[in-house]
């Protein structure tokens, strides 16, 4: 990495810790009666950013795996080629290494997680320790670096939905009401699809980047992005306005 990149790469690290890192600390003060202590704050966001270094190689060696079996994205038409490789190179193994993180949260500190709304936190916490660590990878140029810092909240905001879900089923589990194995499914499958319906029409549009159909590479571009969008805001504001109505779904575990 020569140092301009490493300048670039470090500045959308600084860019994601700090705006993000804001939005996640007045999300903490809405809690009530008492917010979440240091270590409830800290310890999912290390666990999110470990998740990088190990969601990439994961992602490419089971595209490989399949590969050496005759499954291969890039022999594909274009358009489910873009939701394959999306979805295995990083909205399917991206949204499970952070599911896995938020589990073993949950296992460190056993009864400290006390109601639905420090599982949205939690789930935000991971995926600002993911979009920081993840956003020094992509840090290879200025226009990367503009393209991904309007939308550096997508990791959170996946995530406080998945910590939504675990934190209903903990609490329906807990009243003995309502639904738990669906939700823990939930959980994990609308940030999947979330996700991969984003990086097929970004990152991975096969339809554009390939030069084969640029109307159906602009229409699924502007669904994922214009998706992205709306469920970015309406998580966060959606988790602002409800935040007492949540910290008051009360998760008391039976000793």
């Amino acid at each position: 990495m020569d140092i301009k990149t490493t300048i670039i790469s470090i500045i959308a690290s600084l860019l994601a810790l700090v705006i993000c890192g804001f939005i996640y600390l007045r999300m903490i003060k809405r809690e009530v009666p008492v917010p979440i202590g240091k270590l409830q704050a800290i310890l999912p966001i290390i666990l999110g950013g470990i998740c990088v270094p190990f969601s990439g190689p994961a992602g490419l060696g089971l595209v490989y795996s399949f590969k050496s079996i005759g499954i291969a994205g890039d022999a594909m038409e274009n358009l489910p080629a873009a939701f394959y490789t999306a979805f295995f190179v990083a909205g399917g193994v991206e949204e499970l290494f952070k599911f896995l993180a938020i589990v073993i949260t949950i296992a460190i500190l056993k009864n400290k997680i006390c109601n639905v709304y420090e599982y949205i936190l939690l789930g935000a916490a991971v995926g600002l320790g993911f979009t920081v660590v993840e956003d020094f990878t992509f840090g290879a140029s200025i226009l990367v670096l503009l393209i991904r810092t309007p939308l550096m909240f997508t990791h959170m905001t996946l995530n406080m939905i998945m910590g939504e879900f675990i934190g209903r089923a903990k609490y329906n589990k807990q009243k003995s009401q309502g639904q738990t194995a669906l939700y823990w499914a939930l959980a994990l499958i609308i940030p999947m699809a979330l996700h991969t319906l984003y990086d097929a029409g970004t990152v991975f549009n096969y339809p554009a980047i390939r030069g084969s159909d640029f109307v159906v590479g602009g229409i699924l571009g502007g669904v994922a992005v214009l998706t992205n969008i709306v469920v970015l805001i309406n998580v966060l504001v959606r988790a602002k306005k409800n935040a007492e109505k949540f910290s008051g779904l009360s998760i008391f575990v039976l000793q």
